[in-house]
């Protein structure tokens, strides 16, 4: 009778991930594809000058967007997941609109002093570079907002329309616009005018999220009055914060260092690779949204097995899918830099370093997320903590000399012992094996 009820288990974790995950994977597929195209078409309508202001103000514009929401954006996951379960309603309501109306406040602070540092390093000089980060700021709230509403979709398990505004109809309206501004007015775009078309597009596609959530949220919360535990919620999210920008740091930082040490253009060719090389990883990634709520729910209910059975099979598929985008970059790398246009070849040795990064992410499998989801985020801060001092240090060390190549390895030699460790220590403290092909699983006689 035992075996019987886990075979059923194992069933209905199987058929949700290959139902979810499939409408997550293709999704991810459509939002990958179209982010890409939107790059190339931003690159050949700006220029490698333009699309370089354009690249590194928009990777500095997300490190300073980060903090706005306080961590809600994970926090929402895990705490919705769980709340859904046990039908607290209540507190769904009074989370969401709490982590939205601090996130609106933060966004507009960090807003206000961006906008005079800016103003006090670059008012002098004026021009392009000024005004496209001027501009820049204003997607500060509509990210940070936008990032608790995706969320808030994926922890009532509504995959797609979670990421279809940002995977389908931000990249759509920015190519369309641009195409028919260049078309209609007969001129190459600047990085400004991209940035304004940018801004108008995730307004868009903002206001379309919020009403897709109202709708899908209202038949369940209609009857309940919003309840607060703010100080609890705070409490856990700004843990969640510090490791969101470690995140952050270790996936982006690279780019800001190098457009400060060896000026933005070759900052615009390395960050073309870096868009690039997530194509590897974005099969573990569109996995994870489906995952994550599962293995929240699972560890609310002490079932460890089911949880297991969900990091066994989203790391498996989403290693597998990795494996064949790594082999197609390693074999077209080059070529596919070059619809960028030609001088972003010279990025080709960097996505490897880069794919081969997101490589070792997707072979960890649901290691960060199951700490995250299981109350460890304590320990994966300390993991973070570390991971972000050797990206930083080995940045330092190796840019000078090797540019973007420097850039690459200092990040595959921090993602690889990040991830390792996660691994490692999620095997030890719960007996939980995120590794793709690890012994020792739940179960096993190890």
């Amino acid at each position: 009778m035992k075996q019987t009820t886990l075979h059923r288990t194992e069933t209905n974790v199987s058929r949700i991930l290959a139902k979810s995950g499939s409408l997550s994977f293709m999704m991810n597929v459509a939002g990958v594809g179209l982010a890409v195209l939107m790059q190339v078409v931003l690159a050949r309508l700006l220029g490698v000058v333009s699309y370089g202001y354009y690249a590194f103000v928009m990777t500095v514009i997300t490190f300073v967007a980060f903090p706005a929401n306080l961590g809600f954006d994970t926090a929402i996951v895990r705490f919705v997941s769980s709340y859904k379960a046990d039908q607290l309603w209540g507190e769904v309501k009074g989370l969401l609109r709490r982590a939205n109306q601090l996130t609106l406040l933060v966004s507009l602070v960090l807003m206000g002093i961006s906008g005079i540092v800016i103003y006090v390093m670059y008012r002098n000089s004026g021009g392009e570079f000024y005004y496209t980060f001027l501009t820049g700021l204003l997607i500060i709230p509509l990210m940070a907002t936008a990032t608790l509403r995706q969320n808030s979709l994926l922890a009532l398990k509504e995959v797609l329309v979670a990421q279809l505004p940002e995977k389908v109809l931000r990249p759509v309206f920015v190519i369309v616009i641009l195409y028919a501004y260049t078309v209609i007015f007969h001129v190459n775009a600047s990085a400004f005018e991209a940035m304004v078309i940018f801004v108008g597009s995730m307004l868009l596609s903002y206001l379309f999220g919020a009403w897709v959530l109202n709708r899908k949220l209202t038949p369940h919360t209609r009857d309940y009055p919003h309840r607060f535990q703010t100080k609890h919620w705070l409490s856990e999210s700004l843990t969640l914060m510090v490791n969101s920008g470690m995140y952050l740091i270790l996936g982006q930082l690279s780019v800001v260092m190098i457009g400060m040490m060896h000026g933005t253009s070759e900052s615009g060719i390395f960050s073309a690779a870096v868009r690039i090389a997530t194509m590897v990883s974005f099969a573990i990634t569109s996995i994870n949204m489906i995952a994550a709520p599962m293995i929240s729910e699972s560890y609310a209910k002490g079932d460890l097995k089911q949880m297991q059975k969900v990091c066994t099979l989203s790391g498996r598929s989403g290693f597998a899918f990795a494996g064949l985008v790594f082999v197609t970059i390693l074999l077209l790398g080059e070529w596919i830099l070059g619809l960028f246009g030609e001088e972003f070849k010279a990025g080709a040795t960097a996505l490897i370093l880069l794919s081969l990064s997101h490589l070792v992410h997707s072979y960890c499998g649901q290691s960060g997320t199951v700490m995250t989801m299981t109350g460890q985020q304590r320990a994966s801060s300390r993991i973070l903590m570390i991971s972000t001092v050797l990206n930083v240090a080995f940045n330092l060390l190796l840019i000078p000399s090797l540019g973007m190549i420097g850039a690459a390895l200092a990040n595959l030699l921090s993602t690889a012992f990040c991830y390792f460790s996660m691994m490692y220590k999620v095997k030890q403290s719960m007996q939980i094996v995120t590794g793709v092909w690890m012994p020792g699983r739940i179960g096993s006689k190890s």
